[in-house]
């Protein structure tokens, strides 16, 4: 009786009964889809020669998803690409799509429209959102020559989660797929436990932490707010995310770009102080062209923080939360436009109804807050592998300084948005004092003519933008 005992315990320890299998498989029409990552946010498996998988899933994993493959997409007429589905059985098969648009021939060549804080609190903000900003989205996408796809920066609505299935309903109208990043404002306020606040999410957009290959490259989504209810949260990354990004990237060869998407940027808000674990995951992606896509600050600002990682903190959609078209910090309100070509990764910002060259804003003397006394130049996508130079009267001045300075055409739209209302605009609705402005001191033309001033912006891909005033 002993000899038996113990062989069914060992047996027990080796293979715990919470221990559960699920399979299924990955197929493109009737053909099966080798080497596809299956995950259940936590463990991985890969499908074999015929598309079939098997993976063991952990008993709290809430999803079983594909990192969907270079080349292919999943079904996205619902709003969100269906890459993953609930786990309430044992068998799950995903069924997916070529990505491509008939333009396009050399591998590797995609576009990302990277939209951050569309935020509606109310009805009306909704409606906004659904004229100029989803227009200009439509035009964007349809001009593109290569397969595109977009991501949401989080805070896909500002509490008011009725607005998250609409925004899924609309945003299939931009004619390309749109990956989801859960913000701040996503977590469900009535909850304070962050399983139960991130419920309301998952229902619309499914798993917070998931992954899909754009040609040779990895777009990673992944949730940067550690929330603890009511509004309250840490800035940054649990270990356990850290964990699973870790094993995901075993499979992403070195050198690759891999694209994170957050919400919040990695030196926190209004870049204050850097987010928690955010050591670690440079370090995780030390060996890999990191580039990070974030929102959060309504702001719009580049960062590099070593030569192989760089991050975009987009300038929101909604300018200052619907009252403004200017964002907090002069930026207009728009997206970004990544595109990879030849290897080469190049972007834009694309302000909403202007043309992709509109990269600059003059302000004359006298405009100003912090540098009444100087000619300003607001240059919002600045980072410093551009130059900002100047002319008087077609003589060369040099570079302009770049100084701190306020946007006068956020703080005029504020003041008009709240004249005559009774009311004050709430404090983060405040003109922000930015770095991206630039300042010259022109001097009168001796002759008593109005002088000319040109300024000249070049950008770090040698895109040439050129502004003049009179004075």
């Amino acid at each position: 009786m002993k000899k038996i005992l113990i062989p069914l315990l060992l047996l027990f320890v080796l293979c715990p009964a919470h221990a559960r299998v699920v399979s299924g498989k990955v197929t493109c029409g009737k053909k099966g889809l080798a080497k596809v990552l299956v995950t259940d946010g936590e463990n991985f498996a890969l499908t074999s020669c015929n598309g079939k998988y098997s993976i063991e899933v952990d008993d709290d994993a809430e999803f079983v998803y594909i990192i969907t493959p270079a080349g292919y997409v999943a079904d996205w007429s619902s709003g969100v690409p269906a890459f993953y589905r609930k786990l309430t059985g044992e068998s799950f098969d995903f069924d997916l799509q070529k990505h491509s648009v008939p333009k396009a021939s050399a591998k590797n060549r995609y576009h990302i429209l990277a939209v951050s804080d569309p935020q509606p609190r109310r009805e009306s903000h909704f409606q906004q959102f659904l004229g100029a900003p989803l227009s200009d989205l439509v035009q964007t996408a349809a001009a593109l020559d290569a397969p595109a796809v977009g991501v949401v920066l989080g805070d896909i609505c500002f509490d008011v989660y009725e607005f998250q299935p609409r925004w899924k309903e609309e945003i299939v109208r931009v004619g390309i797929p749109f990956y989801p990043v859960v913000g701040n404002h996503d977590h469900n306020k009535a909850y304070i436990v962050e399983e139960e606040a991130i419920n309301t999410y998952q229902e619309n957009f499914g798993p917070e932490n998931y992954a899909f290959f754009l040609g040779k490259d990895l777009v990673v989504v992944l949730d940067n707010i550690i929330y603890s209810g009511r509004h309250n949260y840490v800035l940054g990354y649990t270990d356990e995310r850290l964990e699973w990004l870790e094993k995901l990237l075993t499979y992403v060869p070195k050198n690759a770009h891999v694209y994170i998407a957050q919400h919040s940027p990695l030196n926190g808000r209004y870049y204050a102080n850097m987010i928690k674990n955010h050591e670690k995951i440079l370090d995780l992606l030390k060996e890999y062209q990191a580039v990070f896509l974030s929102g959060h600050n309504h702001t719009n600002g580049v960062f590099q923080y070593n030569e192989r990682a760089i991050e975009h903190n987009v300038g929101s959609i909604c300018g200052t939360h619907w009252d403004t078209y200017h964002c907090a910090d002069g930026t207009p309100s728009g997206y970004k436009v990544l595109s990879k070509s030849a290897a080469k990764l190049s972007w834009y910002y694309k302000s909403v109804d202007e043309p992709k060259d509109f990269q600059l804003e003059i302000f004359p003397f006298g405009s100003t807050r912090l540098h009444p006394e100087s000619l300003i130049v607001n240059v919002w996508d600045y980072d410093d592998k551009w130059k900002v130079e100047w002319y008087q009267d077609g003589e060369y001045k040099g570079k302009m300084e770049q100084v701190d300075d306020y946007s006068p055409i956020h703080t005029e739209e504020l003041r008009k948005k709240y004249e005559g209302t009774g009311k004050t605009p709430s404090s983060y609705r405040h003109t922000k004092k930015a770095h991206h402005f630039f300042k010259a001191d022109p001097v009168a033309s001796a002759s008593g003519n109005a002088s000319l001033v040109t300024i000249v912006v070049t950008d770090r891909f040698d895109n040439v933008y050129k502004e003049e005033l009179k004075f």
